[in-house]
C-alpha cells in the first residue's frame, strides 16, 4: 500500500471516534424521541381517564338529584317532564329512566313499550345485586336501535330500601365528537373500551377497522393490568405505541387507550439521525479527499521527485541533482542526505572501479610473464612429456590472459555478454595456430548476459574443450574443423557444444577413468557451474555439450556475480 493510500486510511480512522459518537447520539436520540413518545400516550391515557371519571361522577351526582324529585317514581308525565328538561342541555345522555326492581320503567323521557324486558342487562342487574354504580357495556338499544352505555346507581326509598334504579343513557357518538374537538396532537389515536372490549368510541373516527384490530391485540393486558403501555400492529403492520388506564371509579368497567404510531413518534429523529449521519459521512469523505490531494502535493509528488532523480543518478547519470524543498525541511534534509550519500557511493564505486582495472591490468602483466616463462622453460627442455606439459600449462595461462584482457577492455566485471566473449576466445584460439595448420573454428552464439564468474569459467571450459580437440581430434599437421555454439533452449537451459569431425574418441574410453588433465578440468568446471556434461559420438567426430540453467548463470543483484 502507497504512502498515501496509508495517510487516507489514517484520517479515515482518525475520524472514526466522532462519527461513532455521532451514532451513538442518534441511537440516543431516538431512545429519547420513543420514551417521549410513551410518556406522552401515557399522560393522554390518563387525563382521559380521568376526564371519564369526572363524567361518571357527575352522572353518579345527577342521578342522585333526579331521584329525590317527588315525583319519581308515582307521577309519571310529571317526572317524566322532569327528566327531559333536566338532559335537555345535555346531549351527552340520550334518556332517562327510573326502572323498578321488577325490571319496569317509570318516568322515561322515550316512550318504552311495556313489554319491555331489561333483567338480563347488565346495569339493570348489577347494581341490584352489589349496590353500586354500574357502567354497561356497549349495547344497541332496543328502542333507539343506536349504541348507547347505560349508567344506572341504585335508587332507596324513604323507608331506605332499594326500590329501583336510575339509569341515564350515554350518547358514545357525541363523547367521541367532544373528545375529538379537543386539541389532539393529529398523531394521537384515543379509544375507549367497555368491560368486553368493545370499542365505546374512537378518535379518530375514520379508521375504525385499525381501531378494532388494535383494541383485540391490547385488551387481554388491558382488563389484568392496570396503568401501562404495551406495542400493537396496525393493519398495514406498523407498531404504534398504545398506552392505557382504567376510568378509576370503574376500574373493571372502561377502560381508555391512546396510541401513537412509533414510526410518527420517531420520524422527527429518523430525520435528525439521517441529516446528522448524512453530514458526518461528508465531512469525513472531505477529509480524506482533502488529505488525498495534500498528501499528493505535500508528500507524494516529493517523494517522486527524490526517486525520480535517484533513478537517474542509478542509470549512469551521476550529475542529476536531487530537488530542494523550501516548504519542508525534512524533505529538504533528506535530499540533502541522498544527495550527498550518491555522491559518496559514486566516488567509492569510481575507486572501485579504477583499482579492478588496476588489478585487471597487473594480473594481465603477470599472466604475460608467466607464460614468457613457461615457453622459455618448454624450450630448454628436452623431455618430450615435459615440453608437452609446459606448453599446455602456457597456453591454459594464455586463455587466462585473453578473459582478463577482454573483462580490462569491456570495463565490466559484473556481467558480460557472453556472446561475443565467446567470439574472442575463438578467434585468439585460432589465431594461435598459422600457416597450414591452422584450424577452421565456426561459432553460432547469441547475446546473453551472465556473471563474470562465471563468464570466465565458460571461457576457460571452451577453451579447453578448443585445445582438445586441436590435439587430439585430427591427424598431427593437418588442419580441422571445429564447431562452437552457444544458445539458450526453450526450457530456461544453456547450451555450450563443441564439435570437431575428427577420428573421434577410443572404443574403451571412460571420462571417469582418464588421466588427462584437461578431461579433469572439463568435469570439475562443468560441475562447479551446476551444469552437466555430455559426450557425443558422432560420424565422424566428437561432440561435447555443457547445459547449465540459465538462472545459475545470470548476474545476482546488489552486483555480485557468485
Amino acid at each position: 500500500m502507497s504512502l498515501r493510500r496509508r495517510l487516507a486510511v489514517l484520517v479515515a480512522i482518525s475520524l472514526m471516534p466522532p462519527l461513532m459518537l455521532t451514532l451513538y447520539n442518534t441511537v440516543r436520540w431516538q431512545l429519547v424521541l420513543e420514551k417521549e413518545a410513551r410518556d406522552e400516550a401515557l399522560g393522554a391515557a390518563r387525563l382521559v381517564s380521568s376526564e371519564f371519571a369526572q363524567l361518571i361522577d357527575g352522572s353518579r351526582q345527577l342521578m342522585n338529584a333526579m331521584s329525590r324529585h317527588p315525583a319519581v317514581p308515582g307521577r309519571e308525565e310529571e317526572c317524566a317532564a322532569y327528566f327531559k328538561s333536566v338532559i335537555a342541555d345535555m346531549p351527552l345522555y340520550r334518556e332517562a329512566a327510573f326502572i323498578d326492581t321488577a325490571g319496569k320503567f317509570h318516568c322515561s323521557t322515550i316512550p318504552i313499550p311495556a313489554t319491555l324486558d331489561v333483567s338480563d342487562r347488565v346495569y339493570f342487574r348489577e347494581p341490584l345485586a352489589t349496590g353500586k354504580l354500574t357502567i354497561g357495556t356497549l349495547v344497541q338499544g332496543r328502542v333507539t336501535r343506536s349504541s348507547s352505555v347505560h349508567i344506572s346507581a341504585p335508587r332507596r326509598g324513604p323507608d331506605g330500601n332499594v326500590d329501583g334504579i336510575m339509569v341515564l343513557i350515554l350518547n358514545p357518538e357525541q363523547l367521541a365528537k367532544d373528545l375529538a374537538d379537543r386539541p389532539w396532537r393529529s398523531r394521537h389515536r384515543v379509544m375507549v373500551l367497555d368491560r368486553e372490549g368493545s370499542i365505546v368510541l374512537a378518535v379518530p373516527r375514520d379508521n375504525m377497522d385499525d381501531a378494532k384490530n388494535i383494541a383485540a391485540q391490547i385488551f387481554p393486558t388491558v382488563k389484568s393490568a392496570g396503568t401501562g403501555i404495551i406495542e400493537a400492529k396496525d393493519d398495514q403492520g406498523a407498531t404504534e405505541i398504545v398506552a392505557y388506564a382504567p376510568v378509576h371509579e370503574t376500574s373493571s368497567s372502561l377502560f381508555v387507550a391512546v396510541g401513537i404510531g412509533r414510526d410518527v413518534a420517531l420520524a422527527e429523529a429518523w430525520v435528525i439521525n439521517a441529516r446528522s449521519l448524512t453530514f458526518a459521512l461528508i465531512t469525513m469523505l472531505l477529509a480524506i479527499g482533502v488529505a488525498w490531494i495534500a498528501t499528493h502535493i505535500l508528500i507524494n509528488r516529493p517523494i517522486r521527485a527524490l526517486v525520480k532523480t535517484a533513478r537517474r543518478r542509478e542509470a549512469g547519470e551521476t550529475s542529476a541533482p536531487f530537488p530542494s524543498f523550501a516548504f519542508s525541511t525534512e524533505f529538504e534534509q533528506l535530499s540533502d542526505a541522498l544527495s550527498r550519500m550518491s555522491d559518496k557511493i559514486h566516488d567509492l564505486l569510481d575507486q572501485k572501479s579504477f583499482l579492478l582495472r588496476e588489478l585487471q591490468h597487473r594480473v594481465m602483466n603477470s599472466l604475460t610473464l608467466l607464460s614468457s616463462v613457461l615457453e622459455m622453460q618448454r624450450r630448454n627442455v628436452r623431455n618430450a612429456t615435459a615440453k608437452e606439459h609446459l606448453g599446455r600449462a602456457r597456453d591454459r595461462v594464455v586463455a587466462m590472459g585473453t578473459v582478463y584482457r577482454f573483462l580490462y577492455q569491456t570495463d565490466t566485471s559484473e556481467s558480460v555478454d557472453f556472446g561475443e566473449f565467446l567470439r574472442v576466445i575463438c578467434e585468439e584460439s585460432q589465431n594461435a595456430y598459422s600457416g597450414a595448420q591452422k584450424p577452421t573454428i565456426t561459432l553460432q552464439t547469441e547475446p546473453l548476459k551472465i556473471s563474470g564468474s562465471h563468464a570466465i569459467a565458460l571461457a576457460m571450459l571452451t577453451h579447453e574443450l578448443i585445445t582438445n580437440a586441436l590435439k587430439h581430434a585430427y591427424p598431427e599437421g593437418q588442419p580441422g574443423s571445429i564447431d562452437v555454439t552457444f544458445a539458450r533452449t526453450s526450457d530456461g537451459v544453456i547450451q555450450l557444444r563443441v564439435a570437431d569431425q575428427g577420428k573421434g574418441l577410443p572404443e574403451d574410453f571412460d571420462m571417469s577413468q582418464s588421466g588427462s588433465l584437461g578431461m579433469k578440468v572439463i568435469a570439475s568446471t562443468a560441475q562447479q557451474l551446476g551444469g552437466t556434461l555430455d559426450i557425443k559420438r558422432n560420424e565422424p567426430g566428437t561432440e561435447f555439450v555443457i547445459r547449465v540453467p540459465e538462472e545459475r548463470l545470470k548476474p545476482k543483484k546488489g552486483g555480485q556475480s557468485g
